[in-house]
């Protein structure tokens, strides 16, 4: 019996409970739509306007920089001053062109020997490279023993060998520059080899000569022919 009156009760409760929640919820939307009405009809939903953009400054292209004219080529120049000789000149102005197509000619000739020049270096001063390495590690071991030898008949022989590398160094260093280097230490000692290197050799004295009386530095040439 107490258990049933106290469900009863429990009812009635929920009952209370949600009389009180419609009453609320009625009061609320009589109220919202006093409001409304108060106001002229629903409240419409404000959109801010969008910000106009501001113009913004033309910016100033750049003119494209002009291509660059390519440089005139020897060889170029010869054919069109070839070209107007073959037209009817005053003599005058035939005779400059002449002489510039001769210096042209004779810069042309010195670009082609200095191009080859410097493949065959190129090729060649590996090879060079070590082979005078190898002599001037000869010449300071010789003159080292040099130093320390007491005997006169050892330094005889010691002198004798240190001439001859240093022919042998002259020779690696004063090459003649538009020949194919003939190595000392390889290809044999053979009467046709020998020959060769001692025709070789004779140039490049001659050519040192040469040099000398002209004042110009080998070496320095070769050194330039280097990029």
């Amino acid at each position: 019996m107490i258990r049933k009156a106290r469900k009863k009760e429990k009812e009635k409760c929920y009952k209370r409970q949600e009389r009180r929640t419609n009453r609320i919820a009625v009061y609320l939307s009589d109220f919202s739509e006093q409001t409304t009405m108060a106001h002229g009809g629903y409240g419409k939903r404000r959109v801010k306007p969008a910000a106009r953009r501001s113009k913004s400054l033309g910016v100033e292209k750049k003119p494209k920089p002009k291509p660059k004219a390519k440089p005139v080529t020897l060889k170029n120049q010869i054919r069109s001053i070839e070209r107007m000789l073959r037209k009817d000149l005053p003599p005058d102005v035939r005779e400059a062109q002449e002489k510039k197509l001769e210096g042209l000619k004779k810069q042309q000739e010195i670009h082609s020997r200095l191009a080859i020049e410097r493949q065959i270096f190129l090729r060649d001063r590996k090879i060079k490279f070590f082979e005078r390495r190898k002599v001037e590690r000869r010449i300071r071991r010789l003159e080292k023993s040099q130093r320390i030898s007491s005997g006169q008949a050892q330094d005889a022989e010691i002198s004798d060998q240190l001439s001859k590398l240093k022919e042998d160094l002259e020779y690696v260093r004063f090459f003649p520059k538009t020949e194919k280097y003939v190595s000392l230490f390889t290809g044999g000692d053979g009467s046709d080899m020998v020959d060769s290197r001692n025709k070789l050799r004779k140039q490049i004295k001659a050519n040192l000569v040469a040099a000398a009386a002209s004042g110009k530095d080998l070496e320095g040439i070769y050194i330039a022919l280097v990029p």
